[in-house]
């Protein structure tokens, strides 16, 4: 069995690995850690779905940013006011408003892409993909449908990439997409380091992408419940929907090592070295070396 070494403290299901930081994210909840040492815990009243962005000691999450030294979180003024009318595009009552699904930040914190639902009496788009400033203004709507909400949002130095039923991928400066045809939404969204290699699960799946030639190097089929892509693009790691995880080599596909772990695993990350993983059992993080 790897050496696991459980974390202290009350974990969180959406992991980020940067630095010398640990942290773990849930709707209303965020706990960090310094050098696998207890930082802090900060709660929140509002819910704050996806992944934490940390630019410096910043965690950019949600509607606010967490200043990790002062242990004071700033919400964004507006920001909640914008979500809730689309950026002013409609007009949100009590039990009439969008309600935020999923948050991605920009990795300089310049911008914010959110995934929203309307619920209330009928009439406005059901779904909608928004761009937002740092200051909680509206940019650019980028999709919006009679559909399910996107699950799934990423922001790079170039892209912004979204987990349409077909698959987008907006230029950040004209918002411009690119469609990718895939039979089911993706649930996660990564990129190496580079932003050469692009990681899609969708539950049926693990696609990997050459971004500069649009087109899948590998697939992995399978029923994955997460998966995330180290930094250099050298291993994915890939947890099934029984919480058992596996790590694969981007080259050499056919290879699927099943990591030893104490208990079942929802959700993963990894940088080059080290993986961190949530546990269903027990609400636990745990992280050990990957290799």
């Amino acid at each position: 069995m790897k050496n696991w070494k459980t974390l202290a403290g009350n974990g969180g299901n959406k992991l980020v690995l940067k630095n010398n930081y640990i942290i773990a994210a849930s709707l209303h909840q965020v706990t960090v850690w310094k050098e696998d040492k207890p930082l802090l815990q900060h709660h929140t009243d509002t819910q704050q779905p996806g992944f934490p962005t940390l630019i410096g000691d910043q965690l950019y999450w949600g509607t606010g940013v967490l200043d990790l030294a002062a242990n004071v979180r700033h919400e964004i003024p507006g920001m909640q006011e914008a979500i809730r009318t689309a950026g002013g595009q409609y007009r949100a009552s009590h039990g009439n408003e969008y309600t935020p699904s999923v948050f991605a930040w920009a990795p300089d914190g310049s911008a914010v892409a959110v995934s929203v639902q309307w619920t209330g009496n009928p009439g406005p788009p059901p779904a909608k993909v928004l761009l937002l400033d740092k200051e909680g203004r509206l940019l650019q709507t980028l999709w919006e449908e009679s559909n399910l909400p996107v699950a799934a949002l990423y922001i790079s130095d170039k892209w912004i990439l979204a987990g349409t039923p077909q698959f987008r991928v907006f230029d950040k400066e004209t918002f411009t997409a690119t469609i990718i045809p895939e039979q089911l939404p993706a649930v996660r969204i990564e990129m190496t380091a580079d932003e050469k290699q692009l990681l899609l699960l969708q539950h049926d799946h693990i696609g990997l992408w050459d971004t500069s030639t649009g087109k899948e190097m590998n697939r992995w089929k399978g029923n994955w419940n997460d998966a995330t892509i180290t930094p250099d693009g050298k291993y994915i790691v890939a947890v099934d929907f029984e919480g058992k995880p596996f790590l694969i080599s981007t080259t050499a596909p056919l290879e699927q090592q099943q990591i030893d772990a104490p208990g079942a695993i929802f959700s993963v990350a990894a940088d080059n070295e080290r993986l961190l993983a949530f546990f269903m059992h027990g609400a636990v993080v745990r992280i050990t070396t990957l290799l």
